[in-house]
């Protein structure tokens, strides 16, 4: 399926703007009389333009204080934030500097600046302004947001969210903290945590559309979709008018759950609130796919790129069906166009691969699964289809590798282990092969079943590759009527103490595979000559 967009939509960045000290509008006398020479009354002003969103009309009050005195610090640094406001950031950071240049010490235009390099993409400069003004007052919950917010951008999430826990620190009920810190946790996969931060919004804002919208993508990707698909709902229902985001999420989670008929009705929701939603067609095109009715599939891939031909998922998702349907070139060059559109995609060099592998054009395939690979190293499909592509070139090693680290990624894949098995035994690996075949076996694959499928018969198999199959790994391949396979518990613990070993299992996953708990499993490493810190802090934590 199309992996949806890991953004909260909607949800923007809130800033934290900090306007010129002793400058507030409730200080200012409104019964004062007004004339060309009062400074104070223009700056005062102006601020009041600023916070009603009235740029223009507060630059032309603090061009005024500026002409009337033209080392007025604050009236600079607030003319600066009314600059940025309207998206004049050049203005602006000229603003910035010469409050700086009058007033070395003055914090809020290095903050200010800073949010203004941000926007400009600038990170590096807008952390150095951030330093500078945390240097000048450490108390300064926005500035700690802020620089949190240039280290996201910059990718950098632990720092990110170091700032957010001091901000929340200086102000414990800070909802930007809260979301912010929560949308980072997102990021780095941590979705529970994302979960609290975003719960936390709600109980001080129970309105907040955007915190349900968040809570519920973390709350899909725990695969609680039930809780997700509510949390859609509310966001829906808090505001239905420019909930077509929302509709597209809950959409997607209906897809998860295999659930199609509803998930094809959110996505039309979504289009009804927005017609040109391309993303949309592409998700519904998805589900159309999975139906069968493949013409429905391509007429909304077809819409999409209409609507946004810069759309790379779509291009590839199109060339999926093209392969599917035999017109391999035609698939080719829609995986080239989503390269064209977004060179960083790595499924789509996955999928281009899978389409060179089909016309049997197998260095062009690995290429292409390389690329794949050095672009998300995490991938887990491309080791598998370039582990397939090494095998038909009968380059057993490389593909048993490939097998490997894909295991290494999902571990719980039965399939994945009957593949490297059967790899083994083209390999004569057969101690290898029968370590895997049994892995297989134990979740519930019957080996037995798919080699024949492959091979017709033992015997077939020994004649084509001139071998004789050891007894123990004849007895796995060989059909059971109705009876179990049965291992005992020595050979399944051995078996996870040596995919734990070999790091292909987490602690976990290999004492399920044991069939003890992880506690006996930890208790059993040493006598298998394994350490209890050659676990992870997630394990050693437990």
């Amino acid at each position: 399926m199309l992996q949806p967009n890991l953004d909260f939509s909607a949800a923007d960045i809130v800033y934290g703007y900090i306007n010129a000290p002793n400058s507030d509008i409730e200080n200012y006398n409104k019964t004062i009389d007004i004339t060309p020479h009062e400074v104070e009354t223009y700056n005062t002003f102006g601020i009041d333009h600023n916070k009603r969103g009235e740029y223009d009309l507060a630059i032309e009050n603090f061009s005024k204080v500026l002409e009337l005195n033209p080392k007025h610090t604050g009236a600079y640094n607030d003319r600066g934030v009314a600059y940025d406001r309207k998206g004049e950031y050049d203005k602006a950071i000229e603003d910035y500097v010469r409050a700086i240049a009058l007033d070395s010490k003055f914090f809020a235009a290095y903050n200010n600046r800073g949010i203004t390099y941000v926007k400009k993409g600038e990170y590096d400069l807008a952390i150095a302004d951030f330093d500078k003004a945390l240097k000048l007052d450490s108390q300064l919950a926005e500035t700690y947001l802020n620089r949190g917010l240039a280290y996201f951008r910059k990718g950098n999430f632990i720092q990110g969210i170091q700032d957010c826990n001091r901000a929340i620190q200086l102000k414990p009920n800070d909802v930007v903290a809260y979301y912010n810190r929560g949308v980072a946790y997102y990021y780095k996969g941590r979705f529970y945590r994302t979960v609290d931060d975003c719960s936390k919004v709600i109980s001080l804002t129970p309105d907040d559309p955007f915190a349900y919208h968040g809570r519920g993508m973390a709350y899909r990707n725990l695969l609680v979709f039930e809780k997700a698909i509510q949390d859609f709902s509310t966001a829906i229902r808090l505001k239905p008018e420019a909930a077509a985001d929302a509709y597209k999420e809950r959409g997607v989670t209906y897809h998860c759950k295999g659930d199609v008929d509803k998930a094809i009705e959110d996505y039309n929701a979504a289009i009804a609130l927005n017609p040109e939603f391309a993303e949309v067609y592409t998700y519904r095109g998805q589900v159309y796919r999975d139906k069968g009715e493949i013409d429905k599939a391509i007429e909304d891939y077809d819409t999409a790129i209409e609507l946004n031909p810069k759309l790379a998922e779509t291009y590839t998702c199109r060339g999926l069906i093209h392969n599917e349907q035999g017109e391999v070139d035609k698939a080719i060059e829609d995986h080239n166009k989503a390269i064209a559109c977004n060179p960083t995609f790595a499924e789509a060099y996955l999928n281009r691969g899978q389409a060179y592998y089909d016309k049997n054009e197998l260095d062009k395939a690995i290429a292409d699964y390389d690329k794949a690979i050095e672009i998300n190293s995490e991938l887990g499909g491309a080791y598998t289809h370039r582990g397939n592509a090494y095998r038909a070139k009968a380059e057993l090693n490389s593909a048993i590798a490939d097998y490997t680290e894909a295991l290494k990624l999902r571990p719980k894949i039965a399939e994945s282990y009957y593949t490297r098995g059967e790899t083994r035994l083209l390999a004569k690996d057969w101690d290898g092969a029968k370590t895997d075949l049994r892995a297989a076996l134990l979740q519930d694959m019957d080996v037995a079943v798919v080699f024949h499928n492959t091979y017709e018969s033992i015997a077939a198999f020994e004649q084509k590759m001139q071998v004789c199959l050891p007894k123990e790994i004849v007895e796995l391949l060989t059909p059971r009527s109705g009876t179990p396979f049965e291992i005992d518990k020595d050979t399944r613990i051995a078996l996870g103490m040596k995919y734990y070993g070999n790091d292909e299992l987490s602690s976990g996953l290999a004492a399920r595979l044991a069939g003890v708990p992880r506690e006996e499993f930890w208790y059993l490493m040493g006598d298998c000559g394994l350490s209890l810190f050659t676990l992870d802090e997630e394990e050693v934590s437990e």
